[in-house]
């Protein structure tokens, strides 16, 4: 790979990484809270904010816990992709 190119595979994986994050707190604010705060109460799906739980569909709570979960992984990897195009940019990166 070209170091422009990778330079650009850094940059992309960085704004990924920064819209999932904004989706999921717009969509969370939203709804209400997420599923990781969030419980389940004999059969009742909430999501929690600050304290406060909303009830939601089984559908709605699957699809805020595994939002949340992505940003397990695109967390790190925006963090990462700073990181190495921060070395990149550095003179005589390769």
């Amino acid at each position: 790979m070209t170091l422009d190119f990778r330079r650009k595979m850094y940059v992309v994986i960085f704004i990924l990484s920064m819209l999932n994050f904004a989706a999921f707190w717009l969509i969370a604010l939203h709804l209400g809270g997420d599923a990781l705060n969030g419980r389940i109460l004999d059969g009742h799906f909430f999501l929690m904010s600050h304290g406060d739980y909303t009830e939601v569909t089984e559908e709605v709570f699957n699809y805020s816990r595994w939002h949340a979960m992505s940003l397990w992984i695109t967390h790190p990897a925006g963090a990462m992709a700073a990181v190495f195009y921060y070395k990149l940019s550095q003179p005589g990166a390769k």
